[in-house]
C-alpha cells in the first residue's frame, strides 16, 4: 500500500511547487510579457583635440585616442573641427565642443 502511495506523492509534492512558481491567479495557459531591456550608452567625454600640422585630427574621448570613422562606445567620430567633434550613433548627431555648455544635438 505504502509503495503505491509514494509515487502519487511525490507527483503531488512537485506539481505543488510549480504551482507556486507561477501567479496562480492568472487564467491558465497565461504567460506574462517578456520585458525588453534597453542599454542606453552614456555619450563619451570629450577630453581634448590633437591636430598636427599636416596629419589628421584626432580625437581623445573616454580617455581613448580616436581618429574619424573609428567607433567608440557605440558613437562614430564623424568629423572634427578645431574646437568640436560630430558623434553619429544611428541617425542622430551630437557635436560637443571642449567645453560641456556647448554639447547640442542634431537630428
Amino acid at each position: 500500500m505504502v509503495r503505491q502511495l509514494f509515487p502519487l506523492l511525490l507527483l503531488a509534492l512537485f506539481s505543488t511547487a510549480t504551482l507556486a512558481e507561477s501567479d496562480p491567479t492568472a487564467p491558465l495557459g497565461w504567460q506574462a510579457p517578456s520585458v525588453k531591456k534597453t542599454v542606453t550608452q552614456r555619450l563619451p567625454s570629450l577630453e581634448g583635440i590633437v591636430c598636427p600640422e599636416q596629419d589628421q585630427c584626432s580625437v581623445i574621448l573616454n580617455s581613448q585616442v580616436v581618429l574619424p570613422g573609428e567607433a567608440i562606445s557605440g558613437y562614430t567620430l564623424k568629423a572634427v573641427d578645431g574646437e568640436t567633434v560630430i558623434l553619429q550613433r544611428g541617425s542622430r548627431q551630437w557635436r560637443l565642443a571642449l567645453y560641456s555648455e556647448d554639447i547640442t544635438i542634431n537630428e
